[in-house]
């Protein structure tokens, strides 16, 4: 079993805690298309970047709009020409999958390639249950053998390389939270709030962590878990578009 270590920004953090958008989706964002958007709550704790060296340019603000050409806010047929503008797919390409517990439907893209990850991709575009409009987009690198005996190196490798991309900018109160494990085999590898309702995840699936010196993570293959990479761009993690039962109902 293959073992790596990351260094990613994580040697002066401490464990953090987890905001409650970015917890896993049970069923969630997977090739399935049975895509859950993240429930809403502030964090309760993170990790505030040190301050830029003098002379050095304050880091541009992130606005989390959407992937791309499709942005929050878009009519089903406004996505489906988003994606065929980004990715020169045909309508057929496109499924649409209902979500008969959120009530939401997922429009759902693969992708032969999409950098950083590797291999092929799924594209899953959200549209909310009562607005019918774009609410949040899910990409997903998996591994299609058989669980457990994948290479990790190449999804750690590309969620280093989001989070990278990621930490370029600042988000809401100078805080991101890097590097969390959030289960037996799940690893928040980046989650920032935008100043607005806007949220970025970078998580990866089927891996087992362990902390070591130095702020280091060493991280393997989860025995029987596929192993994935996951980015998810929120427009609102505050109150997302999904069905919910009122209060009182019952």
């Amino acid at each position: 079993m293959q073992r790596i270590l990351l260094a990613i920004l994580l040697a002066v953090l401490p464990q953090l805690v987890m905001p409650a958008w970015a917890q896993p989706a049970s069923g969630g964002p997977a090739p399935s298309g049975d895509a859950k958007p993240a429930t809403a709550a502030p964090p309760v704790g993170s990790a505030k970047p040190a301050a830029p060296a003098a002379g050095e340019p304050a880091k541009p603000a992130y606005a989390v709009t959407g992937f791309r050409s499709a942005k929050f806010g878009m009519t089903e047929a406004e996505v489906r020409g988003a994606i065929h503008k980004d990715f020169a797919v045909k309508p057929d390409d496109i499924r649409a999958t209902p979500n008969a517990i959120e009530r939401t439907t997922a429009l759902i893209v693969s992708l032969p390639s999409l950098d950083p990850g590797p291999g092929a991709a799924t594209a899953v575009f959200i549209l909310g249950y009562q607005s019918k409009k774009l609410i949040q987009v899910n990409v997903q690198w998996a591994h299609d053998g058989a669980a457990g005996k994948a290479d990790t190196a190449p999804y750690l490798v590309a969620g280093v390389q989001l989070v990278n991309y990621f930490n370029q900018f600042s988000w809401r109160d100078g805080r991101v939270n890097l590097g969390i494990p959030i289960g037996p085999a799940s690893l928040l590898l980046f989650g920032g709030e935008d100043d607005k309702t806007g949220a970025v995840q970078v998580l990866a699936e089927g891996v087992t962590v362990e902390r070591k010196a130095e702020g280091q993570l060493e991280a393997a293959p989860q025995a029987g878990v596929p192993v994935s990479l996951r980015v998810s761009y929120i427009a609102d993690r505050l109150k997302p578009d999904i069905f919910r039962l009122e209060p009182g109902r019952f």
